[in-house]
């Protein structure tokens, strides 16, 4: 008899189709089947794959008697209902490192093409500009990059910017003393200090909004924002006021607020690059999360403990 996946969020027809050779699967990426699905008590379910957007509700947890591990595809976790999981003994999982350095070169690109004008100049030729679209832009490198987060993924942004002889500092809850990169105890300091400040921080309650209309204009007019970790850091209307009055010189976004509902405002702002939160999505990222995930699936459905637990608060 096949165990049964509730699977939460979007996952590639590989994954489903690998899964469904050994799981039964239950596929509720679109909202609106989660929701009917969830209008009952479901028994026999006892595995679900989500991610830190879709999350898992305390609602939805009482309808599955059965579960007995609820796994995040990939690090983050924060709408997964932690709290209520390991009440009922249940394991909760996610994949730390699983898609960092997708994540990190995704970071990079962003920054690149905001700093370098890579869209705007590119409309330019398309429209028959080559000759006109003679504009200087500054360089990148030998600037300073300012991290917020400097986890997994902030380490491997690290390590690509020394590429670029980029100074690097970092604000995080509390100093590491595994780097040498400079500690800036408060974003505001950081934000004052560089030219380059990448959001590589988790979401919920305690980054709501760290990045509101102070920050900005602490970042300055020649400054660039990069946000890869969660929608929820940035305030946006801030942000937006940001870019359209010259607070700072741009801004280049794999996350929003309230994803994937986009305010025209955003999408209308000339300094801004956006890409629809695809930073961790690339073949090997998508591999190691499924292996890890059905590591800890096997693990957890034996009685041993899980291999990557969500970490204790």
């Amino acid at each position: 008899m096949k165990h049964h996946i509730v699977i939460l969020c979007l996952v590639s027809d590989e994954v489903r189709g690998a899964l469904s050779e050994t799981y039964e699967i239950h596929y509720l990426a679109d909202l609106d089947k989660r929701a009917r699905f969830f209008e009952s008590s479901r028994s026999g379910i006892e595995i679900v794959l989500t991610n830190g957007t879709r999350g898992i509700t305390a609602v939805e947890i009482e309808h599955l008697p059965d579960l007995k591990i609820v796994s995040a595809f990939g690090a983050g976790y924060e709408n997964v209902d932690v709290k209520t999981l390991r009440s009922k003994s249940i394991d909760v999982t996610h994949g730390p490192g699983t898609n960092s350095k997708s994540v990190a070169d995704h970071a990079m690109a962003l920054l690149l093409a905001s700093a370098r004008q890579i869209v705007p100049m590119h409309t330019a030729v398309q429209d028959g500009g080559w000759a006109t679209a003679n504009y200087e832009w500054p360089c990148v490198n030998e600037k300073r990059m300012g991290i917020f987060g400097l986890g997994r993924i902030g380490m491997e942004i690290a390590k690509r910017a020394g590429g670029f002889d980029l100074d690097i500092g970092y604000h995080n809850r509390s100093q590491r003393d595994d780097v040498v990169y400079g500690y800036h105890d408060s974003i505001q300091s950081l934000a004052e200090w560089c030219d380059f400040l990448i959001c590589a921080g988790p979401g919920g309650p305690n980054t709501h909004h760290i990045v509101n209309a102070e920050v900005l204009e602490k970042l300055g007019p020649n400054g660039i924002i990069v946000n890869i970790g969660r929608g929820s850091i940035i305030d946006t209307e801030a942000l937006v006021y940001a870019l359209v009055n010259d607070v700072i010189a741009g801004a280049g976004l794999d996350v929003v607020e309230n994803e994937p509902n986009i305010p025209d405002i955003v999408l209308g702002a000339k300094n801004l690059v956006i890409t629809p939160h695809i930073a961790g999505r690339a073949p090997e990222s998508t591999t190691a999360k499924y292996e890890l995930f059905l590591k800890n699936v096997e693990l957890s459905l034996s009685g041993q403990p899980v291999a990557t637990p969500v970490p204790e608060d």
